[in-house]
């Protein structure tokens, strides 16, 4: 409060002595213009009177006049003859000119002085009156500015509180829904199992039914352990510390052939990554386009000249494709499917591990089939002569 109320003083005090100022240059312009008048008003009275006279008649009549009169204010100096006067003590009025004669007159500083105001009251209760006007505003705009502040403050604590209830909200909704897929993913090949285990004793001597049961069994529970794998990855955080050079024909023909798939693969390339997850990722792919009906899946290779992605690795395949409405991004996210069957986790740890491997990828549509395109940084890739 001292510091608004010295600010205020401050502010007063210089209006009042800007105004005074002001005032002053007012009152010294009105001086100077009533005397320059009344000095040609006698010399006009003298021309009248004395009928015709010389200009050095006139301008003695002039200096005399203002000797007699304005003594007390002015002073004449002929600039030919006389001493320029002080200019300490005289300020310059102006020159009267009668013919070839010429009369300077200034006008006193003390008197001056004495005329211009000093702080009269009107301009004390201007200045008052403004100190409290800014003394007034500053109260009032840093009252605002405190209210301004909590509001924030309180806008800001309820934001977070709504935000945390969304996310616990938003928390709930994916747990449910991560449960709901989970249960409806494990049920049917547990069903399968538990069916085959229960008639596995009746038939224990067929060969033909046995073989079966292993083949089923297998299937079944590698559907398990991909669901669970998928399930591990999206709850943590993709780790790519365990990093070598992987030569990637041998390595996806093997995942191609376990989901019975015909794999076409025209260039040879090594990519340097995790070899698990990069197993998880193309058995995902793999697997979505066996569930969409494809047979065979071709791989191409696209080289750009680009500083941070070089690589691109186009996986078609000849299956139902992607639904031909809606954004296809939407398919990144976690528990959104288009299949009838699937937890919808697959194409999410795909953009999840992609990401890890500091890559890119999108999907396109097909006239026949899917597309996907992974696109991988120039230090992950090395590209073999053609096979």
């Amino acid at each position: 409060m001292i510091l608004y109320l010295l600010i205020s003083l401050l502010t007063g005090i210089i209006v009042t002595l800007v105004t005074d100022s002001f005032e002053n240059i007012a009152v010294e312009k009105r001086i100077r213009k009533e005397l320059e008048q009344e000095i040609r008003a006698a010399a006009t009275s003298f021309k009248n009177f004395a009928g015709t006279s010389t200009p050095k008649e006139l301008v003695n009549f002039v200096r005399a006049f203002s000797a007699s009169a304005l003594s007390d204010k002015i002073i004449a100096s002929d600039p030919v003859h006389d001493k320029t006067p002080d200019r300490g003590k005289f300020a310059f009025l102006f020159s009267y000119v009668a013919g070839d004669e010429r009369l300077d007159f200034y006008i006193l500083n003390s008197y001056l002085s004495d005329e211009l105001a000093v702080l009269d009251n009107p301009e004390l209760v201007f200045g008052l009156f403004v100190t409290v006007i800014v003394f007034t505003f500053i109260i009032l705009y840093t009252e605002k500015k405190k209210q301004a502040v909590v509001l924030q403050q309180q806008f800001e604590e309820k934001h977070e509180e709504f935000k945390k209830v969304l996310e616990e909200h938003e928390a709930l909704a994916l747990l449910g829904r991560m449960v709901a897929t989970l249960a409806h993913e494990l049920k049917t090949p547990i069903a399968t199992i538990s069916n085959l285990v229960q008639i596995l004793p009746a038939r224990i001597g067929d060969q033909k039914f046995t073989s079966r049961f292993v083949t089923l069994t297998t299937e079944e529970l590698n559907r398990i352990r991909q669901l669970v794998n998928n399930l591990l990855a999206y709850g943590k955080e993709i780790d790519v510390g365990n990093e070598e050079w992987i030569h990637l024909s041998p390595f996806i023909n093997e995942i191609a052939l376990k989901n019975s798939l015909q794999l076409e693969m025209p260039q040879s390339v090594d990519i340097y990554g995790d070899r698990f997850l990069l197993n998880l990722l193309f058995d995902n792919l793999m697997r979505n386009s066996k569930t969409e009906g494809a047979d065979k899946v071709q791989i191409k290779l696209r080289t750009e000249k680009s500083a941070d992605f070089s690589t691109k690795f186009l996986l078609e395949d000849n299956g139902n494709g992607f639904p031909a409405q809606g954004d296809l991004n939407t398919l990144f996210d976690p528990f959104i499917t288009c299949h009838s069957s699937g937890a919808g986790l697959g194409l999410y740890l795909v953009k999840k591990i992609v990401t890890a491997h500091d890559g890119e990828v999108s999907l396109y549509r097909m006239e026949h089939g899917a597309g996907v395109n992974i696109t991988l940084p120039r230090k992950r890739v090395i590209i073999n002569e053609q096979n």
